[in-house]
């Protein structure tokens, strides 16, 4: 066990792996031939924290080439050098903003082409369960109603290596990107995530994270923090984490709950729910269309219609002059 005082925290690792992969520290809740310290855990999942590091993606995909990755381990770090969302495009990665990646399960819809949707909608249905109010822009943006729209707050992207299926999410918390960091032709603006600044809400993600370490911190005095009297003397990155461990941990409940076997209609009504832009006329650029006029995958630049639902597969269903129209692929745009 390490005490490192730049990082306010008891950290734990194998100095070699910390040493190879920048670790800020990993957490176990086991023990394997004394590589790793037993760490008294209230967390159903393996966590690993880093300081900086190209993405959470890669250090994920970098892991799991090393030793196993069990359903919904979970990567963090404090700051994200290349960040990546859809068609590889480059995200802004402000510090103290939450950057994770989680390791999903080989099931169903997992294992099939509703992967993206049906994340984004379950981890929609976490952030409410939160308190925060939140929709799914298809395919993997996490947006919020404003005075004036809508405003983007997180992204999901889901990247498969070595046979382990992992999402990759940034979700701004402290800090939004101005207008002028976005990509070209930009659809909404960013913005941080409702509420979160809040003081009281941010000092229970702060208790949470506390709690979930060290659940046995009373017996065990040595284990336990010496906390700040005041929220602005609290290291961001533990508040983040707390939030972390709660939405990775209501994203699995809602997992175990609903899609333990096969249940196409759960996850696929809970994306409806979370639904952004349901029933208004939409463009969509980039779009891969698959329709009864067709055979195949069809790219067209721009499609115009109505959104209606979801397919069985994730797919948009737009309902068009022409007819019914799936869309697999694309950005819904001005």
């Amino acid at each position: 066990m390490d005490t490192q005082k730049n990082t306010q925290a008891l950290c734990f690792f194998e100095q070699e792996f910390a040493k190879k992969h920048n670790a800020f520290f990993s957490l176990k809740d086991w023990d394997k031939q004394g590589n790793f310290w037993t760490v008294p855990t209230n967390l159903s999942y393996d966590v690993y924290v880093f300081d900086s590091i190209t993405s959470t993606l890669d250090k994920a995909h970098e892991l799991s080439r090393e030793r196993e990755m069990h359903a919904f381990t979970t990567i963090l770090c404090q700051k994200q050098l290349s960040g990546r969302g859809q068609l590889r495009r480059k995200w802004e990665s402000l510090q103290d903003n939450l950057y994770t990646a989680i390791v999903l399960p080989n099931t169903y819809p997992f294992n099939s082409e509703a992967a993206a949707p049906a994340f984004g909608a379950i981890a929609a249905n976490a952030l409410e369960k939160l308190g925060f109010a939140v929709e799914l822009k298809w395919p993997n943006d996490i947006v919020q109603k404003t005075a004036h729209g809508y405003e983007k707050v997180g992204g999901i992207l889901l990247e498969e290596r070595n046979n382990t299926l992992v999402a990759g999410m940034g979700i701004n918390v402290f800090s939004a990107p101005p207008n002028d960091l976005l990509r070209e032709n930009f659809y909404i603006s960013a913005g941080k995530l409702q509420n979160f600044s809040m003081p009281d809400r941010q000092r229970g993600f702060y208790n949470y994270f506390n709690n979930s370490l060290f659940c046995s911190a009373q017996k065990n005095p040595e284990n336990s923090f010496q906390y700040a009297d005041k929220i602005e003397e609290i290291d961001k990155i533990f508040i983040i984490s707390g939030f972390c461990f709660a939405l990775v941990k209501e994203i699995n409940l809602w997992y175990k709950k609903n899609l333990i076997s096969y249940n196409n209609t759960a996850w696929n009504s809970l994306c409806k729910k979370y639904l952004a832009f349901l029933g208004d006329t939409v463009c969509i650029k980039d779009a891969l269309v698959k329709d009864s006029f067709y055979s195949g995958d069809i790219a067209r630049d721009v499609v115009v219609g109505q959104i209606v639902g979801l397919g069985e597969e994730g797919e948009l269903i737009l309902s068009s002059e022409n007819g019914i129209i799936y869309i697999v692929g694309g950005s819904i745009t001005k």
